[in-house]
């Protein structure tokens, strides 16, 4: 069964998320994905990393920062095989996605959630899993020349995040002028939604909604 959880914020949705993992070895062993925020974050206050990672462990997700730059297909796959979960962070769309191409790690994810193994993504995490990532471009800092945005296509839909943020109020503006043409539909987030995928079902979720 094909599982993935593709989140605009997760320190806002894990407990909710957790809730609904169930996994053979009954752990929740995760790979935390950093590479995203190698590029373009430099300077970049990380509170927000910082609230992920703990809201992630304190929803019972067992952790492990792990990049996948400068590996080959056969290190990722020797050091991951054995995690429940793999979670991508958010940070550089660009940079993480030409990691992505250059370390096989596309491979692996499909292989990976092909063979049962849960995926969570967080903004860039979750703008990966789609075959067409060009609006998320919109809501890009870090560019890189000829950057094809070509995603890893683990859905047929494109995850937008932070949508109703201030902090990407302005960079919304630019996102129809990316996505007038696109084939793909895209599905725009809040903070406290999440979409979950089960095989070829798709549900949005909103952990306020719930709370309600």
């Amino acid at each position: 069964m094909k599982r993935l959880f593709l989140t605009s914020e997760v320190a806002s949705v894990a407990q909710d998320i957790a809730g609904k993992i169930k996994t053979t070895s009954g752990k929740l062993r995760t790979a935390f994905i950093t590479t995203p925020l190698e590029k373009g974050h430099e300077n970049d206050d990380l509170l927000w990393h910082e609230k992920n990672k703990e809201a992630m462990q304190t929803a019972g997700f067992d952790i492990f920062e792990y990049s996948i730059t400068g590996r080959s297909y056969e290190q990722i796959k020797n050091d991951l095989i054995e995690s429940d979960v793999i979670y991508v962070e958010g940070g550089s769309l660009v940079y993480m996605m030409n990691q992505v191409r250059l370390t096989g790690f596309d491979v692996f994810l499909r292989e990976f959630v092909q063979n049962g193994g849960v995926y969570i993504g967080t903004s860039t995490g979750s703008f990966i899993a789609a075959k067409d990532i060009s609006p998320g471009l919109a809501l890009e800092s870090y560019i890189e020349d000829n950057f094809d945005p070509k995603g890893i296509g683990l859905v047929n839909f494109l995850v937008m995040p932070h949508w109703g943020t201030d902090e990407f109020k302005d960079a919304y503006q630019k996102v129809p002028a990316f996505a007038y043409k696109m084939k793909t539909p895209m599905i725009i987030l809040t903070d406290t939604q999440y979409v979950q995928v089960n095989d070829e079902v798709m549900q949005i979720v909103d952990v306020n909604a719930t709370k309600e």
